[in-house]
């Protein structure tokens, strides 16, 4: 066996592999700078629209921690073993389920109520 610092072919691999991340996140680097420049830019031309928070990572989370839920406690009942973690993320999915409901109702009362209190200059 021969040890790394005596073998070119060793330190030649770990140096292209290394030069290839840097150059990775050289790239990546240089993406995320270009997109804050370009949102700091589109900011200060007041061109930026302000992004409604839509919840629907909510929903998703929530179906998938019930039906992953569910899933452990149908298997565990039909193989009449004790679930494991089945419970605790049925309950998690139907609390984020329920929280999707609540953020959506008072996002449509909060638009409903801007858009009764929005008249228009014909109407005043």
């Amino acid at each position: 066996m021969v040890p790394l610092q005596q073998s070119p072919d060793g330190v030649f691999g770990l140096v292209v592999i290394g030069l290839v991340f840097l150059t990775g996140l050289a790239f990546f680097a240089a993406i995320l700078y270009t997109e804050h420049r370009k949102e700091m830019k589109l900011i200060e031309t007041g061109q930026y629209a302000e992004q409604q928070e839509s919840g629907t990572w909510m929903l998703a989370a929530g179906l998938l921690l019930l039906a992953l839920g569910l899933a452990d406690l149908l298997r565990a009942a039909w193989a009449g073993a004790v679930p494991e973690e089945g419970l605790t993320l049925t309950l998690l999915g139907v609390a984020a389920l329920v929280y999707f409901a609540f953020h959506r109702r008072e996002a449509r009362r909060a638009a409903d109520r801007d858009a009764n209190t929005d008249t228009s200059p014909n109407e005043r």
